[in-house]
């Protein structure tokens, strides 16, 4: 889901598959949100790094905040929101889960895909993307989704250069997610995509990357 991302130059791109998601097998156990960082944290290394999360990754990239915000040179937040699940939408995530076990990613696939790109050209390409994870990564991150902790204060306390995108279109994290967490981050811009759903950073690739470039352009200026 990242792929047109590494068209912005000048920079080394690390975009492990989380597990259960693409070539990387499910694991074992049950997964949450710590869990998924120290995977992340194993591919990175020791250095610092600027850090990336679309939705679910957003979710992954504010645990690291908590765990190693020392070595976030520069932070990304796309098309995600940092308040813990409703009750409702907590129960809907097991839900899914359930059916999931039962019926395979199927429904999950259908249910999602027009909310992840409005552009009728990009569907194909998602849909495959999101035909890879396996059954038993998407109940676990499900799981992990539903169980994961609110993090406003995280955000508060988020004091490295932020960038927020959202796509003018996103259903599920909608530009009213995108505002609140710029007003609670220190040092953060927003980018409102025009024409784009969820996978904001799929559809409108050029627009995003543009953005992206000149932000990190700023923000790393030494």
């Amino acid at each position: 889901m990242f792929e047109p991302q590494k068209r912005i130059e000048g920079y080394r791109h690390l975009m492990p598959d989380l597990r259960g998601f693409g070539s990387a097998p499910a694991a074992d156990d049950a997964m949450s949100m710590a869990s998924y960082a120290r995977d992340l944290l194993s591919a990175i290394g020791e250095d610092r790094f600027v850090l990336a999360g679309f939705s679910m990754g957003g979710y992954i990239a504010m645990e690291l905040l908590r765990q190693v915000p020392d070595r976030i040179a520069a932070l990304l937040l796309l098309d995600t929101r940092e308040t813990a699940d409703t009750e409702e939408a907590r129960a809907n995530r097991y839900k899914q889960a359930d059916d999931v076990a039962k019926n395979g990613i199927g429904s999950v696939v259908e249910a999602m895909l027009p909310k992840m790109v409005v552009q009728e050209e990009y569907r194909a390409d998602v849909r495959r993307i999101m035909e890879s994870a396996s059954p038993r990564g998407v109940i676990a991150a499900l799981k992990a989704m539903a169980t994961r902790p609110d993090s406003t204060e995280t955000l508060r306390n988020a004091t490295m250069p932020a960038f927020v995108i959202v796509g003018d279109r996103d259903e599920i994290t909608p530009l009213r997610d995108a505002e609140r967490m710029v007003s609670l981050l220190p040092n953060a811009e927003m980018a409102p995509i025009a024409r784009a759903a969820h996978m904001a950073n799929f559809e409108a690739s050029e627009q995003v990357n543009n953005l992206i470039a000149a932000f990190l352009g700023r923000a790393l200026r030494t």
